[in-house]
């Protein structure tokens, strides 16, 4: 067998070894190369904007991106892409990963800033809700 054909799987029918497109924060994972995201044993499908937006809250989970970063990552502009954008993609995905998206948990919004992931498992965000703590 040759490189190339090592490279590309010829001569094992149907096998390709691909890297690991799976980030796992807390209990979010995500796998970008199939769009999807699990959480809880739930498994949603994203739209291939959702899931470059949630990879990269997932890369830089427990740190603030700011709406500019997520439209720089995701489409590419600069400075002047539409936040209105990454606002409605985060509702979307609130949507598919939050127990109650209008009470997130896991995606939490910094006021005038940008949008954070937070890795914690179910039992500790919800036990830090009933507290009273901010989450």
């Amino acid at each position: 067998m040759s490189d190339l054909d090592a490279l590309t799987g010829k001569g094992h029918p149907g096998f390709i070894e691909l890297p690991s497109s799976i980030i796992t924060v807390g209990p979010i994972r995500v796998d970008t190369l199939h769009n999807e995201v699990s959480i809880a044993d739930k498994k949603s499908r994203l739209t291939p904007t959702e899931s470059m937006t949630l990879h990269f809250l997932a890369v830089n989970a427990n740190n603030v991106c700011t709406a500019s970063q997520i439209v720089s990552h995701v489409w590419g502009f600069g400075n002047d892409g539409d936040t209105g954008l990454v606002k409605s993609h985060i509702r979307h995905l609130r949507q598919k990963i939050e127990p109650d998206p209008n009470n997130p948990i896991y995606i939490l919004t910094v006021p005038d800033v940008g949008y954070t992931l937070v890795g914690r498992d179910l039992g500790e965000a919800m036990q830090s809700t009933s507290t009273g703590e901010d989450v």
